[in-house]
């Protein structure tokens, strides 16, 4: 009997991991006490509270976000108004990194399959096919890293998903986080009236707007595209 229930759960492992992290993410969001910001306010306070240690509460925070289901746009445009820019873009590309590591992982150990099979559609087929080439992965990963069409989370599990080294994936995710961190900071520090709201959208547009123009003049689209016909 028991070599039997052993012999379904390992049938079923990845059924039963995607049921634990949707527990998890479910628990998370329920419990009382648990911080869920609103606002960019809102985490400057909560932060902020924890006083000396408010860079590694805030690293800490960016980690587990995918897990409490608010947007990255808050801790991005925070990270500015909390910190000075030379530790405001270490602590954003840090938290960024290590969200993306763990959605990467819960990948690896089934829940990346199960995302694909329910919501990839056509879509996240496209890119699994574009990232499953191990010998152009990393340019193709660093493309989706820094052009902002792409959803950030959902990339980290697709590339889960693939057969991509860790390595890979993390140099590719943090050369691409480094122009948003810094234009974040820039654009955070003048909200919070340290500088020039000007100065901060130019950095916004050379950190989006050129690699969007490389990618879509420079034919990197089709090689996109042409996956959605293989």
């Amino acid at each position: 009997m028991n070599n039997k229930l052993i012999t379904i759960l390992r049938f079923h492992r990845h059924v039963l991991v995607l049921l634990i992290y949707l527990g998890i993410i479910v628990a998370l969001y329920h419990l009382p006490g648990v911080f869920h910001p609103q606002s960019v306010e809102d985490v400057r306070r909560w932060v902020t509270g924890y006083g000396v240690w408010g860079p590694v509460v805030y690293i800490l925070l960016y980690v587990v976000r995918p897990l409490l289901l608010f947007p990255s746009l808050l801790l991005n445009v925070a990270a500015g108004i909390l910190f000075p820019p030379l530790l405001g873009i270490p602590c954003l590309a840090a938290g960024g990194l290590g969200s993306a590591v763990l959605l990467f992982y819960m990948a690896r150990t089934g829940i990346g399959s199960e995302f694909l099979s329910l919501h990839g559609g056509k879509w996240g087929s496209r890119i699994h096919q574009y990232l499953s080439d191990g010998t152009k992965n990393f340019q193709r990963m660093l493309w989706l890293r820094t052009v902002p069409l792409f959803p950030y989370d959902v990339i980290s599990l697709v590339a889960g998903c693939t057969k991509m080294r860790l390595i890979t994936f993390v140099v590719t995710t943090l050369l691409g986080i480094l122009p948003g961190a810094v234009a974040y900071n820039v654009l955070g520090d003048a909200l919070g009236g340290n500088s020039g709201y000007l100065f901060s959208v130019a950095l916004l547009v050379i950190a989006f707007g050129i690699p969007l123009a490389f990618w879509y003049f420079g034919g990197e689209r089709n090689n996109l595209s042409s996956k959605e016909k293989t």
